[in-house]
């Protein structure tokens, strides 16, 4: 009898020890997400990993990262160890006015051909233009885009991405963003390389003892040691607000 007995503890015992390790395994596992590969007239190259965790972008040393549920964007400068963050909507606040003649209604419809294929991932072709509504015939191409939705993210990155390439949300993870300038077109966003990855939730998370900044052209361009934190040139201040 005292044999069932102790059996019986030592069964009750070491389902609780399991149940026990089961609670303190990671929380946070690595979940399905995207290696982006693109080159940029802008930015040069960049490699953009997301999953629904998050958003990061590496351009040389400059890191990009947007994380849920407000999708806050923060930039920082692994050389100079500069950082800055803002809300998405004060990003968007500042980003540049289109250029389009005044009187001018802007428009977006499927472009031909409809899709383009970027390794493998079928996405949607978009043309973003403004138009004179007295001579309808009478446009100016803004952006000509093409975005993939449909890939397992939630949709609150994938407009969070486009507004952070300057186009409008609601038409999926922005894979090639081409933009009219004074200059003639220019290639934003092309993608040559996607594949598919487990990604690990803490390489979205931003680094610790960096020097806060007051912008993110002071994390893209100021040098460390040029400039006093109080001194800042206005090449460094924020756009104002529209």
């Amino acid at each position: 009898m005292d044999t069932v007995i102790l059996s019986c503890r030592l069964a009750v015992l070491l389902s609780f020890l399991m149940s026990l390790s089961a609670l303190t395994q990671p929380v946070f596992a690595k979940k399905p997400g995207w290696l982006i590969r693109q080159n940029s007239q802008t930015y040069g190259i960049v490699k953009t990993i997301v999953s629904p965790d998050g958003l990061k972008m590496e351009m040389g040393t400059i890191r990009v990262t947007m994380t849920p549920p407000k999708w806050r964007i923060t930039f920082w400068n692994e050389r100079t160890k500069y950082i800055f963050d803002e809300s998405l909507q004060d990003f968007q606040k500042r980003s540049p006015a289109k250029t389009r003649p005044v009187g001018f209604i802007e428009k977006m419809e499927p472009a031909k051909p409809p899709f383009q294929t970027f390794s493998g991932l079928k996405a949607r072709n978009w043309h973003w233009y403004a138009y004179n509504p007295k001579n309808p015939k009478e446009q100016r191409l803004l952006y000509d885009f093409s975005s993939v939705d449909n890939i397992g993210l939630p949709q609150g990155l994938m407009n969070a991405a486009a507004i952070c390439c300057y186009i409008p949300a609601g038409k999926g993870l922005p894979l090639r963003v081409v933009g009219d300038s004074a200059h003639g077109s220019k290639v934003f966003l092309n993608t040559t390389f996607v594949s598919k990855t487990m990604v690990d939730p803490d390489i979205f998370k931003a680094p610790k003892n960096f020097t806060r900044v007051k912008s993110e052209m002071e994390v893209l361009l100021k040098e460390a040691g040029t400039l006093q934190d109080e001194d800042v040139s206005d090449l460094y201040k924020p756009f104002p607000a529209r």
